[in-house]
């Protein structure tokens, strides 16, 4: 195979008197309106307008930025085919990646050499759903008076999606064995082993997910007052807000996965005893309202945020830095390890559900407080496999190691 160069963009044709008096807008032009940050009072109709902007920038690019009146049915169709041709990014060089469509060139000029073709999950969720949304855009606006495309194609080539598989045993104990957990270098080095005592909020994020099968966008999101107590138990309180308090606004209510994301969810005792109150308290006392005060969200061109950017960012470190090349090994996969303790404690479906924020059919077992049967929260505290008696270990040593003086405490907030 010869030297391949970066696919040049293709030429975007240049605008004729016809096409001024057809007052017809480009793809891309109806892309950058598509992407423009909208005022505050219609922001929330712009979510996951950002996600799409790749895909929509592959159907510029591949079908040369045509007039929106251009787009025929065998256009899109064009489009359809061309869409599970698109490789994942394993293999190929950064500067042939940057975009979609550039993915695409690099697929065809080296004939598919070591290359796989993305899962049937990613065309659906992201490529047919961002297409979608984006046309039904310019059709509001009226940018497109064309059919609705259906896309469709699918190529036996394109992978199956992975299930997420929970953490095994050693996976975790290896995890939680690293410097942050066990002595770091200093604040920004918390890999590296050290004589420092760093509970960051990527320390913090972890051990929340692990123990309490929590989202990682959910846990940057955590406010000090969301940290609930009914006089026995300590609970996380993810509801979007509290009906006893009144009507909140709009812009204060959590921003939730599903609406089912919305619950209590009992805290787990390792992380009162690692000081999880103790940092709240201090919080408190110096007026702040967030857990993580240091937990810097990500926002998307679109203006939405996402939350879950540090946690993820930490995780692929990790992930390489411990060689865990199990496929399906995520960070998501600490929610399956919470799923699987409930699941071995015999704990019910619906609690199940209500625990991990999963939809229902069956009301859950919640009071008019909104706090869970006390019997089963003290079997959720109570969990206690094996393997947390290990992580118990390592955690506190460390912690006894810093309130003896042995490892110096520095504060991230």
């Amino acid at each position: 195979m010869g030297s391949i160069s970066p696919a040049n963009e293709p030429a975007v044709p240049a605008r004729t008197d016809e096409a001024a008096e057809n007052n017809s807008c480009r793809m891309s032009d109806v892309l950058a309106e598509f992407l423009k940050p909208l005022d505050r009072k219609r922001k929330h109709t712009a979510k996951g307008r950002g996600e799409a902007a790749p895909v929509v920038q592959f159907a510029v690019d591949f079908l040369g930025d045509p007039r929106m009146d251009e787009l025929t049915e065998a256009k899109w169709k064009l489009l359809d085919e061309a869409l599970p041709d698109i490789p994942n990014r394993d293999n190929i060089p950064r500067k042939f990646s940057e975009t979609l469509f550039r993915r695409y060139k690099y697929a065809e000029a080296t004939k598919w050499s070591k290359l796989e073709r993305v899962t049937t999950t990613t065309i659906k969720s992201r490529y047919w759903a961002g297409l979608y949304k984006y046309v039904d855009f310019a059709i509001a606006e009226k940018h497109y008076r064309g059919p609705r495309p259906k896309f469709v194609c699918i190529d036996p080539e394109n992978l199956a999606p992975l299930p997420r598989d929970a953490f095994d045993d050693d996976e975790l104990l290896t995890l939680l064995n690293l410097p942050l957990f066990t002595g770091c270098k200093n604040r920004v080095h918390v890999w590296q082993p050290g004589g420092y005592f760093v509970q960051s909020h990527i320390y913090w994020g972890f051990l929340i997910c692990i123990l309490t099968g929590m989202r990682p966008g959910e846990v940057g999101q955590l406010k000090c007052a969301d940290i609930r107590t009914d006089g026995e138990f300590y609970y996380f309180d993810l509801r979007p807000f509290d009906a006893r308090n009144g009507r909140v606004a709009v812009k204060d209510l959590r921003n939730l996965k599903t609406n089912a994301a919305g619950r209590v969810i009992p805290i787990h005792p390792l992380l009162i005893e690692l000081g999880r109150l103790d940092r709240m308290q201090d919080l408190m006392d110096k007026e702040e309202e967030r857990l993580f005060p240091e937990w810097d969200a990500y926002t998307r061109k679109d203006g939405t945020i996402r939350w879950s950017q540090p946690l993820s960012k930490a995780w692929q470190y990790v992930k390489t830095k411990l060689k865990l090349d199990r496929a399906d090994l995520t960070l998501y996969s600490t929610r399956h390890l919470m799923a699987d303790w409930l699941d071995n404690e015999a704990i019910a479906q619906r609690t199940r559900d209500r625990i991990l924020g999963h939809a229902s059919d069956v009301r859950g077992r919640y009071g008019r407080k909104g706090i869970l049967d006390p019997q089963i929260a003290a079997k959720i505290e109570a969990l206690e496999p094996p393997v947390i008696k290990q992580i118990r270990e390592i955690l506190l040593a460390a912690k006894n190691r810093a309130d003896g003086g042995e490892l110096t405490v520095l504060k991230t907030y």
